[in-house]
């Protein structure tokens, strides 16, 4: 038996198809018992591809990563297990280790922390990556070693902050750089060589560092080219696969050179696109500490907007051929992720999910349970005591 690939349009055997995520895990699609953006008709190369070339680029730029971050701090149950994403705030210039550049990071309670490394590859035509790119899986890097300066003085946070620097460098030397080496196989004693290092860090705490950071304009183009066809492929008749507009998208995907994807005709916004337009929407649409994905019609067009972790959003327009949506949908739908809680609702119709945001006297039952578990997080015990 065979069957067509979504991503690639190719034909292939069935034992070659493996499951999707349009909605990656890195971002939340790591869903509880329900999960509508998993799909099972794209075949192992595309998938491992575009988790490379597509997925990763995005979950690894430097808004994306801060973002998650932020949010994943504010909407978290504390426990003694806990790993929260952490802050990257680029590389300190002036401070280097013989070969090594110094990539400068903050943790949960605003932690410093400092890794020395050997410069990575630069991948062409991929927007800057934060930490390892995720096209090196296969080659050589030095993973370095990592000074952490605790700042939380309240124990509550410090396996927090322990475990998050070790999820975050899992192949490189940890050093604690203002307490007793946690027992821990990943922290080690600091060594004589990198005592004085380990001074000028201890000197730094508490004052401004000279950080550079490098942000893409064009970081997420593929990826939303890939997630308006994934959901394309999910909501709408089946001969939007076969279209026009969804072979557009294709070309969004795969077109490795920028220069060569501004030249297609996808429209759109983009999520550094115009604030003020994005704004009208995101009023509507966005979800405190969590995603919204939005189908709808506008005039003749069917758009996708998305908005991660409550800043970032855009819309891209998934087909011009009505065909495509008749008897599936009249004005639109929408879904919401809460990656905290690894849950998702949707789709909604749209008229249901403005009337809940607006309309006091209406509730969407869905929804108010999603709101219900959200307020359940508990509060945060104080940095510091």
């Amino acid at each position: 038996m065979t069957k067509i690939c979504l991503y690639c349009k190719k034909e292939k055997p069935d034992n070659e198809f493996s499951q999707e995520h349009i909605l990656p895990r890195g971002v939340g699609g790591n869903l509880d018992t329900y999960n509508p953006f998993s799909i099972n008709d794209v075949c192992g190369r595309c998938n491992n591809l575009s988790g490379l070339f597509i997925d990763g680029p995005f979950i690894k730029s430097w808004f994306i990563n801060n973002y998650r971050a932020d949010v994943a701090k504010k909407y978290c149950h504390l426990t003694d297990k806990t790993v929260l994403p952490l802050t990257y705030f680029g590389e300190i210039k002036d401070l280097k280790f013989g070969d090594k550049i110094c990539e400068f990071w903050l943790g949960p309670t605003g932690d410093t922390i400092y890794h020395f490394h050997e410069p990575y590859p630069e991948e062409l035509d991929s927007p800057p990556i934060v930490g390892v790119p995720p096209t090196t899986y296969n080659k050589e890097i030095d993973n370095g070693f990592v000074f952490l300066f605790v700042r939380s003085n309240n124990p509550a946070w410090h396996p927090a902050i322990i475990f998050s620097t070790i999820s975050n460098f899992k192949k490189s030397v940890i050093y604690l750089g203002n307490g007793d080496k946690p027992a821990l196989d990943q922290f080690q004693v600091i060594p004589e060589n990198l005592s004085e290092l380990h001074l000028q860090l201890k000197s730094m705490q508490g004052k401004t560092h000279n950080n550079t950071v490098k942000i893409g304009i064009n970081y997420a183009d593929r990826f939303l080219c890939k997630l308006a066809l994934g959901i394309g492929s999910l909501m709408l008749n089946p001969s939007f696969k076969e279209s026009k507009s969804a072979d557009l998208l294709r070309q969004g995907m795969w077109t490795k050179n920028i220069r060569d994807r501004e030249k297609l005709p996808i429209r759109g916004t983009g999520f550094l696109g115009n604030k003020d337009t994005m704004a009208n929407f995101d009023s509507f649409f966005k979800w405190s500490g969590g995603h919204s994905i939005v189908i709808m019609k506008t005039g003749k067009q069917l758009a996708l907007y998305s908005n991660f972790y409550e800043v970032n959003s855009a819309v891209i327009q998934i087909s011009d051929e009505p065909e495509h949506w008749e008897g599936k949908m009249t004005e639109g739908k929408v879904f919401v992720v809460v990656p905290a809680l690894s849950k998702a609702v949707g789709p909604i119709d749209l008229a249901e999910f403005i009337a809940h945001r607006i309309e006091p006297s209406y509730t969407n039952e869905q929804l108010k349970k999603l709101e219900e578990e959200m307020e359940q997080f508990t509060k945060h015990p104080p940095f510091d005591i």
